[in-house]
């Protein structure tokens, strides 16, 4: 299963290798239109967050919505502040249990979570 379920390589039928499941993406090539189109001729309500603009439905915050995911802190501040009470607990736990702390406070654990760290490396740099 790939980590990004944005790809553009995603398949029609993927197994997970984690779950050791058979996931079948029904839709996974049919193009914005057509699941519009879809979604009227049945009479089916999607999710009123794509008209809002959202092209992904998922998690506050999630680092696979990319740009998104500011919008989301955004329009739901308290997620995000949320997300930095979280990481300082993380912070003072690792402290309590003796671990050397990787970030200072939460705030700079939010930017590492957002990417925004220019020294930050990814998968690709590897």
């Amino acid at each position: 299963m790939l980590n990004n379920d944005n790809d553009e390589s995603r398949r029609l039928v993927e197994n997970c290798y984690r779950t050791h499941k058979t996931l079948v993406n029904p839709i996974i090539d049919w193009p914005d239109e057509a699941v519009k189109e879809f979604l009227k001729y049945y009479s089916v309500v999607g999710n009123p967050l794509y008209q809002c603009g959202f092209c992904r439905i998922g998690c506050i915050g999630c680092p696979m919505a990319n740009k998104q995911r500011y919008t989301h802190f955004r329009l739901y501040p308290i997620y995000r502040i949320n997300y930095v009470k979280a990481f300082d607990r993380m912070i003072k736990k690792r402290i309590e249990t003796g671990l050397e702390p990787i970030w200072e406070n939460g705030e700079a654990c939010m930017r590492w979570w957002l990417g925004e760290n220019p020294d930050q490396i990814t998968f690709d740099d590897l």
